[in-house]
């Protein structure tokens, strides 16, 4: 039996109910989208760019650069990692996984060295990454190890690196490595707070820092030495 005509027209009725629908969905993502892509940025890093939150002054939203997508590394990789899905090579995935362990976690101390994680944003750069935006105690930005470092070491700065570190063992931050350009140090009246800002998570390509302590305790002694090492070669050398 050939189908009425009534019943055609309901099914170019539902078709074109269903293409307005979409249409409409697509678009409140548009309109709700963060408009980045040309906005200054505040920072721009080895692998991201940050860029204050539009509607949330005291926030930052990061985002990959172009350069530094999964796609993109992958491309470069000379190695096995060329052969695997550019999902494995994306550190901004790590770090939303990174940040969703961290909130599995009771401690309120680890928002005090770990920017506090406020979920991700649809921008037009990509998936953003929105955490807490850390200024100095005067409204300044606060300065990097790597430039900080090289203008010589004071107690406030040696107790606010001791309390970081202790805090990264005793918490089990995990990071893919401790650089001092990632690490900032914020000044609270008179005293250095120390945080990881950028690099947060587990690089291996299987996490069993993540599942297993005795793993974690291991790969986090290491990268303590290493970190420790980098502070020392950016201090000034002694005048002889």
């Amino acid at each position: 039996m050939l189908p009425g005509r009534h019943s055609v027209k309901t099914r170019a009725s539902q078709t074109g109910s269903s293409s307005y629908g979409k249409l409409r969905l697509s678009l409140w993502f548009f309109f709700r989208m963060l408009k980045l892509r040309h906005t200054r940025p505040l920072f721009v890093g080895g692998t991201r760019y940050c860029f204050q939150h539009p509607d949330h002054a005291s926030r930052c939203v990061k985002v990959l650069r172009p350069d530094r997508t999964g796609a993109a590394r992958k491309l470069l990789r000379q190695d096995f990692k060329r052969h695997l899905p550019a999902r494995f090579l994306d550190d901004q995935r790590k770090e939303i996984n990174a940040y969703r362990e961290l909130l599995t976690r009771p401690s309120e101390a680890l928002w005090r060295h770990v920017p506090r994680y406020h979920g991700t944003e649809e921008t037009d750069m990509g998936i953003g990454i929105v955490t807490q935006l850390m200024r100095n105690d005067d409204g300044s930005w606060p300065q990097n190890l790597q430039s900080l470092l090289p203008q010589g070491m004071t107690e406030e700065l040696s107790a606010g690196i001791g309390e970081f570190k202790r805090a990264v063992k005793d918490l089990r931050i995990l990071s893919r490595d401790l650089l001092p350009h990632n690490i900032i140090a914020v000044r609270e009246r008179g005293s250095y707070r120390v945080m990881l800002v950028d690099g947060i998570g587990n690089a291996e390509l299987i996490p069993i820092s993540t599942w297993w302590q005795f793993f974690a305790d291991r790969k986090t002694d290491r990268k303590l030495r290493r970190f420790e090492q980098r502070c020392a070669l950016l201090l000034p050398t002694p005048s002889s």
